[in-house]
């Protein structure tokens, strides 16, 4: 009876793998090889000011998209249908065209969650160098660096670079930064310093949601002049600061018991991050925190596909990487923090924090 039973079930394994390998066909690849269309289709519509222009329940049919849009009906047609399939626009039963719930809450300029500061910089900035991928592979250089400089020397130098920068960074991070504020208790912390903050979505973040904390953004001071304004169209000026410094150069300002390293360790190598780790174990407090987010690696590096991509993007971006859990727990070790913990997040900026302490 037994062998009965196992040759039947031989048979059922066998007979899955043929189905499977019947199923195996090249359409397959078909969304893979044409994801480029997807980031190009809607930053022509964030082009276009579109979600914006339907933001509040107004819809339009072809002719009038094609008014609206000062383009003629044809590209106007194709361009609405797009974003439909995309589930970025609804085509209703009067046969016109509005904003999908998805669009209204993230596509609409100047409301709290805008999303389209990512999608231009994806575009602009990333698109064009990921062009260069099998050379960046090849030669194990950055695509984004100009001659002569590093990575953050070279976006920082050219005013209108920095800005897409910053507004992609801020668009994604804000997200994340909420993510982070409601997953770890603050209510034994006071002063939270923003490690490399960039446009300071992070701190505004978790401030906005922790109103018992005071804080300050520590960057370059060419990316100063964004954050505050980030900050004051929170309304934080009053408890939210902005410091300017080179945590490579000097040493991290005093007084803060939290710190933040939020996106900044994937940027560079193994020596730096213990550098930048190192910095802060000495400027905290004891009892004092740092806060690592980040996209982790899993321990068996399989993945998860968006910390791989982001990895990916640091062969293309900079000299850096999205390191695994473990790799980031014992770099906290080697910089002399204790207590180390994993949470994990969902977010489109970070899956995960480690914080470690400082005894």
């Amino acid at each position: 009876m037994d062998e009965i039973l196992e040759e039947k079930a031989v048979r059922a394994f066998a007979k899955e793998d043929k189905m499977a390998e019947r199923e195996l066909t090249a359409a397959q690849l078909m969304d893979l090889t044409l994801g480029f269309t997807k980031i190009q289709a809607l930053g022509a519509a964030l082009d276009f000011v579109l979600f914006t222009k339907l933001s509040g329940g107004k819809g339009v049919n072809v002719p009038e998209a094609a008014d609206l849009l000062r383009i003629e009906e044809r590209p106007a047609r194709a361009l609405l249908i797009f974003c439909a399939a995309l589930g970025l626009l609804e085509r209703r039963e009067d046969g016109r065209y509005y904003n999908s719930p998805l669009s209204e809450k993230f596509l609409v300029r100047g409301k709290p969650d805008y999303f389209g500061g990512w999608a231009i910089m994806a575009r602009d900035r990333l698109f064009p160098a990921w062009m260069g991928l099998t050379e960046a592979l090849r030669t194990n250089r950055p695509r984004t660096w100009k001659e002569g400089s590093g990575h953050f020397e070279s976006i920082y130098s050219q005013s209108g670079e920095l800005r897409t920068f910053l507004e992609g960074m801020h668009s994604l991070s804000i997200h994340s930064g909420r993510a982070l504020a409601e997953a770890l208790d603050f209510s034994s912390y006071g002063r939270l310093l923003d490690v490399g903050g960039g446009s300071g979505a992070y701190a505004i973040a978790v401030l906005e949601h922790h109103p018992h904390l005071r804080g300050a953004v520590f960057d370059l001071p060419s990316t100063l002049e964004v954050a505050q304004e980030k900050i004051a169209g929170a309304g934080l000026s009053g408890r939210l600061k902005t410091i300017g410094g080179d945590f490579f150069k000097e040493e991290l300002p005093a007084g803060f018991d939290v710190h933040l390293l939020s996106m900044i360790l994937h940027d560079w190598p193994p020596k730096e991050n213990l550098a930048i780790l190192q910095a802060c174990f000495d400027a905290l407090p004891s009892g004092g925190i740092v806060i690592i987010s980040e996209l982790m690696m899993d321990d068996e590096e399989t993945g998860p596909l968006p910390a791989a991509q982001m990895a990916m993007n640091m062969v293309i971006e900079n000299t850096g990487f999205n390191y695994t859990w473990g790799e980031y727990e014992q770099r906290l070790k080697d910089a002399g923090f204790r207590e180390i913990r994993r949470i994990p997040l969902e977010s489109p900026a970070a899956n995960g924090v480690i914080v470690g302490s400082k005894s």
